[in-house]
């Protein structure tokens, strides 16, 4: 079984400064704590962009030390709010897929992990693959037909049933899904973008979003306004086993959270149960 953990949205800003009243830095290193001790072992951390929130590079080099203190190895990919050429200055490794986009094809063992690059810096919210991003995609598809492979993206592809974000999905959603319907060895999407946690199935391919470590936002199906709520910050861990992916969304709970232990007797029986204090509701 391989792990890999799914960060997104940190919207990194400046020492001071918050971002729809969160301090960014202090929430991505309270997710860093929690993956470097419980899920250290993760063959990869993949961070689905908006990685600083207006781009600059002032935000990225205040991000680098901080990703660089995650034990598993990281991946970086770019969201609408990030810029290419401030982002390359501070990560000069970043994968370059031979036309400047940030994607690359990442094998493990016998999964593919897929990332790619669906910033369009022409729009403000909503994202672009395009015909040269699309034809990569196709390439890096077709080089490993027999391996299950996960694509990892920014924007959704897709409607979620929520108004407030149909106007910020990826442009060319149809075209990446028709692509991805020729090659069924694609069994999961991931994205972020939207600051909530769902997941579903969208023809065969079942997909996840994660809620991101910045400012979560609680949907509302109708209207075209967004309500961000004060919940700890969030990351996904993905344990992928053949064709099986089971996702787990993991909310960072501060140690004062536990409310209770259970400790299970290894036959399904309710085990012992140490209860710290009462719950507040």
């Amino acid at each position: 079984m391989t792990k890999i953990v799914h960060l997104s949205d940190i919207h990194m800003a400046p020492a001071g400064e918050r971002v729809v009243g969160f301090d960014p830095a202090a929430r991505l290193a309270a997710v860093v704590e929690a993956v470097n001790a419980e899920h250290a072992d993760a063959a990869l951390c993949i961070v689905s962009g908006d990685l600083a929130d207006r781009g600059d590079e002032v935000s990225y080099r205040r991000l680098a030390p901080l990703l660089a203190g995650l034990v598993p190895p990281v991946r970086l990919m770019l969201g609408n709010h990030d810029r290419r050429e401030p982002f390359r200055r501070v990560f000069p490794e970043a994968p370059d897929d031979g036309a400047g986009f940030v994607q690359e094809a990442i094998d493990l063992g016998a999964l593919r992990l897929v990332l790619l690059d669906t910033l369009d810096e022409a729009a403000p919210s909503a994202g672009r693959l395009g015909s040269a991003r699309l034809a990569w995609l196709e390439k890096a598809l077709a080089a490993r037909p027999d391996a299950a492979t996960l694509v990892f993206l920014h924007h959704p592809p897709f409607p979620l049933g929520i108004d407030y974000f149909n106007a910020m999905l990826l442009e060319d959603g149809d075209r990446l899904e028709a692509l991805l319907d020729r090659h069924p060895q694609v069994i999961h999407t991931a994205f972020g973008h939207v600051h909530f946690a769902t997941c579903g199935r969208s023809g065969r391919r079942s997909f996840s979003a994660t809620r991101g470590t910045c400012h979560p936002l609680h949907p509302l199906p109708a209207g075209l306004s967004a309500r961000y709520v004060d919940r700890p910050p969030a990351c996904d861990v993905i344990l992928v086993d053949g064709g099986r992916v089971v996702v787990h969304p993991l909310e960072v709970a501060p140690a004062d959270a536990v409310v209770a232990r259970e400790t299970a007797d290894g036959d399904g029986g309710p085990g012992s149960i140490t209860v710290f204090r009462p719950a507040t509701s």
